[in-house]
């Protein structure tokens, strides 16, 4: 009987020593590389129309793409529809990245003069995405 639990306690200690020691994994190196791309919103604030807005795309290999965006004023005022429409412009462009496995990473929005009148809102995206 003392032979039996003298066996018992053995089997018992090797299994929980096997089990202690495999609960230590070894770290994996990841292969996995991040990409980065910024997305950048320039909107006129000129009046009478005269000056472009752009939804601007660019990566870090140097891909670049471009998208006409409305001006915000014309010769009577403010254009709400192109507000709107810019909106809805860069919501799709920003969906689709996300879809796409870009992850949002953070937004900065600023505003530029020269004359104090007239001007442009700049709003910067940064997305990245990991890739193997």
């Amino acid at each position: 009987m003392k032979n039996k639990f003298t066996i018992f306690s053995i089997l018992a200690l090797v299994v929980s020593g096997a089990l202690f020691l495999s609960s230590f994994k070894t770290a994996k190196l990841s292969s996995s590389k991040v990409k980065v791309m910024q997305l950048t919103a320039v909107e006129s604030l000129v009046g009478g129309g005269m000056t472009r807005s752009r939804l601007i795309s660019s990566t870090a290999d140097g891909s670049i793409n471009e998208e006409d965006l409305g001006h915000f004023y014309s010769l009577v005022g403010i254009k709400f529809d192109n507000i709107r429409s810019n909106d809805t412009t860069i919501a799709l462009k920003l969906e689709e990245y996300l879809n796409d496995g870009w992850e949002l990473v953070s937004s900065t929005t600023t505003f530029g003069s020269s004359s104090g009148e007239n001007g442009i809102v700049i709003t910067r995206y940064l997305l990245k995405k990991t890739v193997e």
